[in-house]
């Protein structure tokens, strides 16, 4: 108490005065200049900049407001800075500042996916979103690795110290880590050699679905019932995978029995017939089709069709299947031909042989 009667308002001024100018400028950073700034860069059509400008004015305030707050520590009359746990407070708004920065660049970091496709599309560079998304989650995680640094060298920590003691564990750590090293190693292959992307239709021995996102670790696949399946990165390094989407055309083949009672010119009609219709169909490629009499089966002269449709996606294909399939029973129904079904004859022991009809 004795400490603060000899201290008086006036000498107080300056910290006051010191807080309040850095508190106002918090507030016009987050409320004015913050909104301000986004909304003058949509009007000029910068879209990236205008998100980075939403994300990283609010923690800049905040900077300032730490700033604010040390600085006033620092104008305090030396009377008052004479107390040992104002260390303390300024330990606190060093880290603060670094802190609140530190978030405003990992929230501005969410503008680097939509800026790397744009300048992707520009320079005609084969980026995407996978590879977007994934250099920005190095870029955060850096920042943050920063960041942690920088406040553990603010509280007095050594920072060489506990990089030797983490070179001192790295062999318990490298084999307790072996399979994250993995499936970073195996999320690199994926970004580098692209064998999909995110909203590509993918199938591999664990999941078949549609790609949702690709993180250091894993990736997510949702399969055709709804459900999220996770994947780790390192099992696309070696498992075989097939990307649907990307199908220049979609084979189709299936075989029509006929009846052993169509006669040859009946039969060599249909033949001609589906090949015609195949060829003319818009949603075909006509140098794919092939129509032809493959053999004779059980109970069935076995007519094998194959052909190449243009349509890749699956809803779309099966509608031109079943355009093509409502075809084909016309042009059975038009020759008077049947689509045989699997049938067999049984005489009983001593039974006189039937008559031929």
């Amino acid at each position: 108490m004795a400490l603060f009667e000899t201290v008086t308002w006036v000498q107080m001024v300056p910290s006051l005065l010191c807080l309040l100018a850095f508190l106002a400028a918090c507030l016009v950073c987050t409320r004015l200049l913050g909104p301000f700034a986004a909304k003058a860069a949509r009007r000029l059509n910068r879209p990236v900049l205008a998100e980075a400008s939403e994300a990283f004015l609010r923690p800049a305030g905040y900077s300032l407001l730490a700033i604010g707050v040390y600085g006033a520590v620092k104008l305090l009359p030396s009377a008052i800075q004479q107390l040992s746990w104002l260390a303390i407070v300024d330990n606190l708004c060093a880290a603060g500042f670094i802190g609140c920065f530190a978030w405003g660049l990992v929230r501005a970091g969410r503008a680097i996916p939509q800026l790397i496709l744009g300048v992707g599309s520009k320079l005609e560079l084969g980026t995407g979103k996978a590879l977007a998304n994934f250099i920005t989650r190095i870029y955060q995680a850096l920042v943050l690795f920063i960041a942690a640094a920088m406040v553990l060298a603010v509280f007095g920590f050594n920072i060489n110290g506990v990089l030797a003691g983490l070179g001192l564990g790295g062999l318990s750590f490298a084999l307790a880590g072996q399979d994250l090293v993995s499936n970073l190693f195996g999320g690199i292959v994926l970004i580098t050699e692209r064998p999909f992307e995110i909203g590509d239709w993918v199938s591999t021995a664990d999941a078949e679905g549609s790609v949702e996102d690709i993180t250091l670790r894993s990736t997510r696949i949702r399969t055709l019932d709804g459900t999220v399946v996770t994947v780790p990165n390192q099992k696309f390094t070696t498992a075989a995978i097939t990307n649907w989407t990307r199908m220049e055309q979609r084979l189709a083949k299936f075989t029509l029995g006929l009846e052993y009672a169509t006669s040859p010119q009946t039969l060599r009609a249909v033949i001609d017939d589906v090949d015609s219709m195949l060829r003319s169909h818009a949603h075909v490629n006509a140098d794919t089709v092939q129509v032809w009499l493959d053999g004779f089966g059980d109970s069935s002269l076995n007519v094998n069709v194959q052909f190449y449709a243009k349509d890749t996606a699956i809803s779309q294909y099966r509608i031109v299947r079943q355009d093509i399939n409502f075809r084909i029973l016309e042009i059975l129904s038009r020759r008077g031909a049947s689509l045989a079904f699997p049938s067999r004859s049984i005489y009983p022991a001593g039974t006189p042989a039937q008559p031929k009809e």
